[in-house]
């Protein structure tokens, strides 16, 4: 169906959660307001935009990330009735359960959302309580997800093992399970894995997983019939080859993915990344030793891509240990070309100590800390550095508590690094090049992703198994982002507050509270919101946030006899309008 015509469609729902968080229950708690059309403006606005991006977001995620192409408007439409139907029969349990089964789908799709923006950590936090209130396998599949992006595979496995309980023909849950086995190294278990989806939901990504784990047990010809399954298909294709380039170098079949790499060049010698592919190909090949030939594919790349930001991080990156200038200048393009990289941040930080520039340091060492946290920061190694010389300048100049902070958080991370280390086999010398063993996984974190090749055009769709661990969103996809959180934090806002005013009509005031604050940190603008968790807040016997609330609810409402002398009755002075004091924190 064509988006033009889901978005009254999605207009319609946001208005019927709106009336039935005005109209749920006959509470003294809940105070109507003279009009409603304000509110459903405001939920129209936020669903146009919303709408696009519902319907288009999930065909964009990695395939970690989805598992059905259906739109989730229609279960939003079924949950939206059933707490309504629940409301006008005054079954107050029934009430609570589809209210509770609302939040439950906002979450997920908050989930979701961040998944797409690669912010794993909260992309985790969501889909974790979205489990509290509906035990589903699409949630720990999102929830595997977001780890396995964060590097804690076996939290990953145990979720997945949970969805494939209770739904053991989930196609995503099977690639994600695959995709946790091959960071295992277990490549005979994900080979099992994929199998397996591959009997539910054949698709591409899959078949080229499964010749990626062929590769790795050495089993060549089983992975070349599937890669060439995969021409017939497609055709003679440069993003084709590219593919199965990568997966040759992954496998370390090194003289396999140049031929690959070449053959891509000479059918398209623009084909995305074609250069840098085979540089860091040689490079890997030489045990990390920039070559003149890998140099060469780099500046190569350079040339046919001034703005590509993996050589501009390679060179600067193997530039740093003997040449501090061309690394400054090559990582310097590197975080202008995509400013949420921590890892060229980190590096030009690095570098700027190294010349005793330690206000300068600290400004990027802090840059690139925020952003691994906010990615995971256990997903790149190589952060520990920075923590480690941010807690050396801190302590240098008299900021010692501060300073141990960080250096505890270098030391957590070292401790992971060692265990990981004991279950992999140790990397060659680096031969003078700079690169440490230690540092060589590392570079991974900055492979641009890999096409899988389109039936159209030549270029393709980013394979979700190689996407980087952060993700750069163009403006129209920042755009329509903001326009879903707005329209979930409106669906989350409504529901939470929906839920705690059946459990306040209960009695059930402690928990109804929280449920309540939870919907303020949603959407603070959901009507009345503040005056019932005033009056929920004086009955469980929390007064300090009754008087918080109940100034919020005055400040919007000065005719508002009864919280007015509630406040009163707190000790509280009230003349004229009370100020709102300050903003509202979003979960």
């Amino acid at each position: 169906m064509a988006i033009s015509r889901q978005i009254p469609r999605l207009e319609q729902l946001a208005t019927r959660c709106v009336l039935l968080g005005i109209n749920l229950g006959h509470s003294a708690l809940i105070h109507i307001p003279p009009s409603r059309s304000s509110n459903v403006i405001l939920w129209r606005r936020s669903a146009r935009g919303a709408c696009l991006f519902l319907l288009a977001v999930l065909g964009c995620l990695p395939a970690s990330a989805k598992q059905k192409p259906a739109s989730p408007l229609d279960e939003f439409e079924r949950r939206f009735a059933a707490a309504n139907s629940a409301k006008e029969a005054g079954d107050l349990p029934a009430a609570a359960a589809a209210s509770e089964k609302i939040v439950a789908l906002g979450l997920r799709e908050m989930g979701k959302l961040r998944l797409f923006e690669a912010a794993y950590p909260e992309a985790a936090r969501f889909s974790r309580r979205s489990l509290e209130f509906e035990d589903v396998a699409d949630a720990h599949v999102d929830l595997a997800a977001a780890n396995l992006s964060t590097s804690r595979v076996d939290e990953a496995l145990k979720e997945i093992s949970q969805a494939l309980a209770a739904d053991p023909r989930n196609a995503t849950a099977w690639i994600i399970q695959g995709q946790a086995q091959i960071k295992k190294k277990d490549y005979r278990a994900a080979v099992e894995s994929f199998q397996k989806s591959l009997e539910i939901r054949p698709e591409r990504e899959t078949s080229y997983g499964l010749a990626s784990c062929w590769l790795q047990l050495k089993e060549k010809e089983k992975a070349e019939a599937i890669f060439q399954q995969m021409t017939v298909a497609s055709g003679d294709r440069s993003s084709l080859h590219l593919l199965f380039g990568d997966a040759y170098r992954k496998a370390t079949l090194y003289g396999d993915a140049i031929r690959e790499f070449q053959r891509a060049l000479s059918l398209d010698p623009k084909v995305p990344n074609g250069h840098y592919f085979l540089g860091l190909t040689y490079l890997m090949q030489h045990e990390w030793v920039l070559t003149p030939e890998a140099r060469r594919q780099f500046l190569e790349q350079l040339r046919v891509d001034p703005g590509n930001f993996y050589a501009n991080y390679l060179l600067g990156y193997l530039s740093f240990s003997s040449h501090q200038p061309e690394a400054d200048h090559y990582l310097g393009e590197a975080a202008r070309l995509n400013p949420s990289s921590s890892e060229a941040w980190l590096y030009l930080g690095l570098n700027a100590y190294r010349r005793k520039e330690n206000q300068r340091a600290e400004r990027l060492f802090r840059k690139a800390i925020a952003l691994a946290e906010r990615s995971g920061v256990d997903a790149h190694s190589d952060i520990r550095k920075g923590y480690t010389s941010l807690g050396r300048i801190l302590i240098a100049s008299g900021r010692a508590a501060e300073g141990e902070q960080y250096f505890e958080k270098a030391r957590a991370i070292q401790r992971n690094i060692l265990a990981e280390n004991q279950e992999r086999s140790g990397t060659g010398d680096s031969g003078g090049s700079g690169v440490s063993p230690a540092d060589v996984s590392s570079l991974s974190q900055n492979e641009p992703p890999v096409p899988l090749g389109g039936t159209g055009k030549d270029a393709a769709t980013p394979s979700g198994s190689s996407a980087p661990s952060h993700a750069k969103l163009t403006q129209g996809q920042q755009k329509q982002a903001a326009a879903q959180e707005e329209f979930l934090r409106s669906v989350l806002g409504g529901a939470f507050s929906d839920l705690a005013t059946v459990e306040a009509m209960q009695e059930q005031y402690a928990v109804a509270l929280g449920h309540y604050q939870e919907a303020e940190g949603w959407d603070p603008k959901v009507p009345n919101l503040m005056r019932n968790l005033g009056f929920t807040a004086y009955r469980a016997g929390n007064q300090p946030e009754a008087i918080r609330a109940l100034r919020k609810a005055l400040a919007l409402a000065p005719g508002d006899d009864e919280a007015r002398a509630l406040l009163r009755e707190l000790g509280t002075t009230v003349t004229g309008q009370v100020p709102q004091k300050k903003e509202d924190k979003k979960p």
